[in-house]
């Protein structure tokens, strides 16, 4: 371990006599010196120095150790850092900071749980809690896509919810802000936009509910299964972020945990991804406590409806709330979050498999899945041919297919479910003219744009308008960024180089995992089975995440955590890690895709800081600029210089310093 070291009175006095030696000292001295270090610059030449002085908050000087020097008085806090790596702090530029702490509330904390295992998991939070009968069990950090295996009593998601409680509404968060599950007394209580109970069921899914089908798991008959995704979960539960961020308590008690929690991650600045009025404001009572370790640009909520009409006074609401934080030292109110699209898992495992919900351009496959999840001979064995007889009679007339007896009758001539024989393309979050015209108004109202767009349909449409709107927003200055880019097609990955666009890609999702791969290959590629779903041909595996392409083109880089998605914790080193690796150490999420070292650095660095609009003060180590650094436990360059990517994901944050004052130092180093 480096053991970093505070410069003691016998040290000061051999520096002092050093400084005498080397001619008449500056009268200008610094407040910090850290010395003895690997300084990775970050500038244009991605130079190392040795040593960086600090005064008040600026950086006055980086170079050699003897150099430094010069800047040492009797005053001076000196660092020896052992030779550790020094590096300026990270930007993560997707991030839900609220979702980083965890909250008093039941949480499955991403555990992959069978449903046999989560019966008695949420048996215990209703204990633990004192959860009256009648009143939600509220459940975050449900691990969607992990675990979730059937059984003969528990086929699916709500039937294990029921054996939980059937006393208690249950709804289950998942860890990726976009999936969620119900239990059926929950499903009961399922009010509509105008605010009327009417449950969801497979008659109110055909009527009342018809525009929610598509987030909403079904079994053979229509009947949900539990799974209830995206908007469709606003019918159980009207406050989403409150639920997923546990934000049930005291926004202000939170507040300093998370600013705790970002100086250990290391991460000195961050875009919220979806800021409401009541969280800018929390954020802001956090910066006039003092207690805040970051600067922060809040991407500003969408519209809570699709009315064209009304984006104008939502601009309106959004540009006071961007001129009240206008002489905000560390909050930026100047940019909006858009969602294009949703996610693209399905279900293998349910029966027939749910299928994704993000549109795909060239639409989706129906696999046919078959085996056992126990015994490993679980795996894809067909696909339904949607262009055959049968089907096309099915399409001609799929409520002739609804009776029971009729679908038990199909399956077993066939082998699959009359519904698979529906094609499916996905759905956009909103309507595309309504996404096209929100891009545009807040173009023009001079807010940066950040959209979700996770497959290609959504990639295109959002790369579509912006070249439309980009005259207005280089004009304006602003910026223009997609998050996540799972998958986009090969010509709006030049589109989006061309056009210079920020990518905020999550690297940590490229690296490879068999049971989410088969929640999604299967369902985009015709796949012989699991041995080829890393194809390396295939559509899917040439684009996905293709961060190497769209750099060569010219797009830019950035890093965003997603956190809580996944894990609470943000992972800056486990996302480096594989942007330079996509591995898991067996098989490669497209080594054409991998990027170096000194990519991957500035994009959580000096990228995510023009994306923030304040490269000019942050992002690299060079006088005149804002010392937001961090030190490591060990040398990131170095371990993939030495072709050993995969230990960059232990990295450690021993010292992080924001504007120019240390506000975090691990426990165990000694100085």
């Amino acid at each position: 371990m480096i053991i970093h070291k505070r410069l003691n009175a016998a040290g000061l006095a051999a520096l002092f006599l050093l400084i005498g030696c080397q001619g008449e000292k500056q009268t200008e001295t610094a407040d910090l010196v850290l010395t003895n270090a690997y300084v990775y610059t970050v500038d244009e030449s991605n130079s190392v120095a040795q040593a960086i002085a600090i005064r008040g908050n600026r950086i006055v000087f980086v170079g050699s150790e003897q150099e430094v020097l010069k800047f040492v008085d009797d005053t001076t806090v000196v660092r020896d850092l052992s030779g550790a790596m020094l590096m300026p702090g990270i930007h993560d530029m997707h991030i839900h900071a609220l979702g980083t702490v965890e909250p008093d509330m039941c949480d499955l904390k991403s555990t992959s749980l069978s449903l046999e295992e989560m019966v008695p998991a949420l048996q215990d939070c209703i204990a633990r809690y004192d959860i009256q009968a009648g009143e939600w069990l509220i459940v975050v950090q449900w691990a969607f896509s992990g675990g979730n295996e059937p059984s003969d009593e528990l086929p699916n998601i709500r039937a294990a919810l029921d054996a939980a409680s059937s006393e208690h509404p249950i709804f289950l968060w998942g860890d990726d802000g976009h999936h969620g599950a119900a239990n059926s007394l929950a499903l009961s209580l399922a009010t509509n936009p105008a605010g009327e109970n009417i449950e969801i069921n497979a008659a109110t899914l055909r009527a009342e509910y018809e525009h929610y089908r598509p987030m909403i798991a079904v079994d053979s008959s229509g009947e949900p299964t539990g799974g209830i995704n995206e908007d469709a979960r606003t019918l159980l539960r009207a406050n989403g972020l409150a639920d997923m961020l546990g934000m049930t308590s005291g926004l202000d008690e939170t507040m300093p945990r998370v600013a705790m929690k970002m100086a250990e991650s290391g991460i000195t600045s961050l875009q919220d991804a979806i800021v409401t009025p009541e969280t800018l404001h929390a954020y802001g009572r956090l910066e006039d406590s003092g207690r805040m370790t970051f600067r922060m640009r809040a991407a500003l909520v969408e519209p809570a409806n699709e009315n064209i009409a009304e984006i104008d006074s939502h601009v309106a609401m959004l540009a006071a709330l961007r001129d009240e934080y206008s002489d905000s030292e560390l909050i930026s109110a100047n940019s909006v979050k858009l969602f294009a699209d949703a996610v693209l898992e399905g279900n293998p495992l349910t029966t027939p498999p749910t299928m994704p919900v993000a549109a795909m351009l060239d639409g989706f496959k129906q696999p046919i899945f078959g085996g056992n999840i126990e015994d490993g001979s679980f795996d894809v064995v067909g696909y339904v041919d949607p262009e055959r007889d049968t089907c096309i009679a099915v399409q001609a007339e799929p409520e002739a297919y609804t009776r029971a007896d009729r679908i038990a009758a199909f399956v077993s001539e066939f082998g699959f479910y009359p519904q698979q024989c529906i094609p499916h393309r996905g759905i956009l979050e909103h309507d595309e003219q309504f996404i096209r015209a929100y891009i545009r108004k807040m173009t023009e109202a001079g807010f940066h744009v950040h959209v979700h767009a996770l497959a290609d349909k959504a990639v295109r449409v959002a790369v579509d308008e912006f070249a439309k709107v980009k005259d207005i927003a280089d004009r304006f200055g602003t910026s223009q960024s997609l998050a996540h880019v799972q998958i986009a097609h090969p010509d709006d990955q030049k589109r989006i180089g061309e056009l210079g666009i920020s990518v905020v890609f999550t690297f940590i999702w490229a690296a490879p995992g068999l049971e989410y791969e088969m929640m999604v290959v299967p369902f985009i590629e015709e796949v012989g089975g699991k041995s080829e779903l890393y194809n390396p041909d295939s559509y899917y595996m040439q684009n996905v995440y293709p961060a190497r392409t769209i750099q060569e083109y010219g797009g830019i880089l950035v890093n965003g955590s997603d956190a809580p998605v996944s894990s609470r914790d943000p992972r800056p080193f486990g996302s480096l890690q594989q942007a330079v690796y996509r591995s898991n150490g067996e098989v490669i999420m497209n080594a054409e895709q991998r990027i170096d070292i000194h990519s991957a650095i500035a994009a959580f660095t000096i990228n995510g800081a023009r994306l923030f609009g304040h490269d000019d003060k942050l992002g690299s180590l060079e006088v005149g600029k804002i010392a937001d650094l961090i030190v490591l436990d060990q040398n990131i360059v170095e371990l993939a210089d030495n072709d050993n990517p995969e230990e960059i994901g232990a990295t450690k944050v021993d010292l992080t310093v924001f504007d120019g004052q240390i506000v975090f130092e691990r426990a165990q180093q000694s100085y």
